[in-house]
């Protein structure tokens, strides 16, 4: 995987052949990765949104139950959670 520093964006057509021929970039500012960026079909476009979400979403639950597991919450803890979560949508 290569890195591409923000300012080297403006360079569309090297940017375009390092992203076909690597199919994954990493974007950097000032040194440090902050993006990704991943080479699509046009026909795919919803399709491919779909799949990244899916795996940060995967990604996200896999570390939540990683940290539930180091410091389970007691159960005052849960239910303050719930009551606040529903007081956010208008539900109590």
């Amino acid at each position: 995987m290569d890195y591409v520093a923000v300012k080297d964006l403006k360079k569309t057509r090297s940017l375009r052949k390092k992203l076909e021929k690597e199919r994954e970039l990493i974007l950097t500012k000032d040194g440090q990765p902050f993006a990704l960026i991943i080479g699509i079909s046009p026909g795919n476009v919803e399709e491919s949104l779909d799949e990244v979400r899916r795996a940060m979403f995967s990604t996200a639950v896999m570390r939540a139950r990683q940290r539930a597991v180091m410091t389970p919450a007691i159960d005052k803890e849960i239910n303050d959670e719930i009551l606040k979560s529903r007081k956010n949508r208008g539900l109590l």
